[in-house]
């Protein structure tokens, strides 16, 4: 009877070569990681406002953001727990472990798993590389697509932070209104306009 030889056993441990995504941020142009610009009142008043590219504010325009996804290697620990052996021109070995099931579960492939977790790691490496290089890929594509944003210019983003401040001030000058309709006399007006330019 022939016996086909494989490269692990069951109960051995090694290290399977995976990949996994991770989200990273481009630095932002605008406000070179501070999160914060430093806006001037026409009136001389400085104060302090999110970015509009990068702060924690909606952003109504997606393919402004400045983030992305990158598939990084990882290094899983294993425990053969079965093994598959398949001879002929098409011969290939199969493992099942005890982490990720036996008998149904993840099948991994021999050229993924290595004695070491540094070996595994250099691998996944490898792949990841490729992964995010493929220029077919959607990571590839995702990632030209915000870099090319990243270079975007501060018009867009201070046009932005105008309609933002604009909208504010709309909102502002209408509840005033209301409050002015409904005033009973000139001193009542007085007051209300006074409150108002305190709060400005």
């Amino acid at each position: 009877m022939a016996f086909i030889e494989t490269k692990y056993g069951v109960g051995d441990v090694v290290w399977a070569a995976t990949t996994r995504t991770e989200q990273r941020q481009h630095d932002c142009p605008d406000c070179l990681g501070s999160r914060k610009w430093e806006a001037r009142s026409p009136a001389g008043g400085v104060f302090a406002v999110d970015c509009p590219r990068c702060g924690d504010v909606y952003q109504s325009n997606r393919a402004l953001s400045l983030k992305y996804t990158l598939f990084v290697p990882s290094a899983q620990k294993l425990t053969i727990g079965q093994v598959r052996a398949y001879s002929g021109p098409d011969g290939k070995t199969e493992y099942m472990a005890h982490e990720t099931g036996i008998g149904s579960g993840s099948l991994w492939y021999e050229d993924r798993l290595f004695p070491t977790q540094e070996e595994a790691t250099a691998a996944a490496q490898a792949v990841a590389d490729e992964q995010n290089s493929n220029p077919e890929g959607w990571v590839k594509k995702q990632y030209d697509e915000t870099a090319k944003f990243s270079d975007y210019q501060l018009r867009e983003a201070s046009i932005a932070a105008a309609d933002y401040r604009r909208i504010q001030a709309e909102v502002r000058v209408g509840m005033l209104l209301d409050d002015l309709d409904e005033a009973a006399s000139v001193e009542e007006v007085k007051d209300l306009i006074a409150t108002w330019r305190e709060s400005d």
